[in-house]
Formats: structure tokens, C-alpha cells, sequence
């Protein structure tokens, strides 16, 4: 089996994953989450209390972590989550929580702990239950890619805090920094897939400012 080291984790660092897990009603719900490893059998995750994830971890208490290089993967499962099918999904063989057909790697998490962070967060830490990593070779880089996905996580922050008046700087700055992530992506890649994915996202970001 392989474990968090060999799949690039190591402590100290944020890395953004695909958690998987199930609603009340059994059907799968899918978010980005960043996740940090606090050993090598065990990982800690900062999720808002308000979102799915969490509320499906305290009646589940069990995830998977999926590791994929897909952008729209991302894309879909933080903006528009209600249109990613339940046909990309599997059981988990390990835990009760589906897991992406298509990953390149799944992690088998069951909870083990909940934390209160302040009034919006709370820290989940999970053990490591199983590692179910693929072969694939390795991919040409495009700083698009990265840019696409530091502007999704920024705008699942707007879409969260864009209500909340005493976040309004913080939101403000988030604006800011999802601008400079434009300007990267229409330098490197304009008129290509990633480009479409940004004056999308520009667009519900905007809608969420005017709505706060």
C-alpha cells in the first residue's frame, strides 16, 4: 500500500485534495478541501461550519481524499456541486464514503476527532485507513492550472463570507488576489479551456459582491 510520503505529502503543508463522503440520504457530496498531515497515518482538515462536508462527516465519520490533476474536477465541486453526477462515483471498499472513479489517488478516512476552531470553523483530524494510488505519467505544466485553482479555493471563501460584514476586508482582499489569478491565466493560456473556466468564476464572484 502506498503511503502519504510517497504520495508528495509532507508536514507542515496545506494540500489541495477532492473530499468525498456521503449526505443523510446516501448520495454522494463532493468539495476541494486542504488538508495538512499531522503523521504519517493521519490528517487534519479546516472545514466551515456550514458546509455539507462537515455535516456529513459528523454523521458518517468517514471521507475519501481524492488526488486528481483534473481542473474541472475542481472547478465543479466547489462552484457548482449540484451538477457533478453521481455516476463519477464509486464505494469506497474501505470506508463508508464514495470516492472518484476517475482519481489518480484515494485516501480512506475515518474521523477521529472534532475541534472548534472559532465560530465559523471547525478542525477535523482523520486516520488513515487505506491508500489506493495509480500509475500515470507525469504531466506537462501550465501555471493556468495553478492559477485556476488558487482562484477557485479564493472564491469558495467569497461565496461563504461574502454575507458576513465584519469579513468585508478579507473578502475584498480575496477580490483582489482572484484578479491577479486572471491576469496569469489570460498571459499563459488566453482563449483555452482554463480561460473559460475563469470568466465563469469571475462572474459568480461578482454576482456574490454585489449580493454582500
Amino acid at each position: 500500500m502506498a503511503t502519504l510520503t510517497d504520495l508528495g505529502f509532507c508536514q507542515g503543508v496545506i494540500f489541495e485534495n477532492i473530499i468525498c463522503t456521503f449526505n443523510s440520504s446516501g448520495c454522494p457530496n463532493v468539495a476541494p478541501m486542504g488538508v495538512t498531515i499531522v503523521g504519517e497515518h493521519k490528517v487534519s482538515l479546516t472545514i466551515y461550519n456550514s458546509a455539507r462536508t462537515l455535516k456529513n462527516l459528523q454523521n458518517t465519520r468517514a471521507a475519501t481524499l481524492n488526488l486528481t490533476d483534473d481542473i474541472d474536477v475542481y472547478y465543479r465541486s466547489a462552484l457548482k456541486s449540484d451538477e457533478v453526477s453521481a455516476d463519477l462515483f464509486e464505494r469506497s471498499s474501505v470506508v463508508n464514503a464514495p470516492k472518484l472513479k476517475s482519481c489518480d489517488a484515494a485516501i480512506a478516512l475515518s474521523v477521529e476527532s472534532f475541534t472548534s476552531v472559532d465560530m465559523l470553523r471547525t478542525k477535523v483530524v482523520c486516520n488513515v485507513e487505506h491508500v489506493d494510488a495509480l500509475k500515470k505519467y507525469p504531466q506537462a505544466y501550465c501555471r493556468a492550472m495553478s492559477a485556476v485553482l488558487e482562484a477557485i479555493i479564493h472564491a469558495t471563501r467569497v461565496k461563504v463570507l461574502g454575507n458576513v460584514e465584519a469579513e468585508q476586508g478579507y473578502v475584498a482582499n480575496l477580490y483582489g488576489l482572484i484578479q491577479n489569478c486572471v491576469e496569469v491565466v489570460n498571459r499563459s493560456a488566453p482563449n483555452s479551456h482554463y480561460a473559460e473556466l475563469m470568466s465563469d468564476l469571475q462572474e459568480k464572484v461578482d454576482l456574490w459582491r454585489v449580493r454582500a
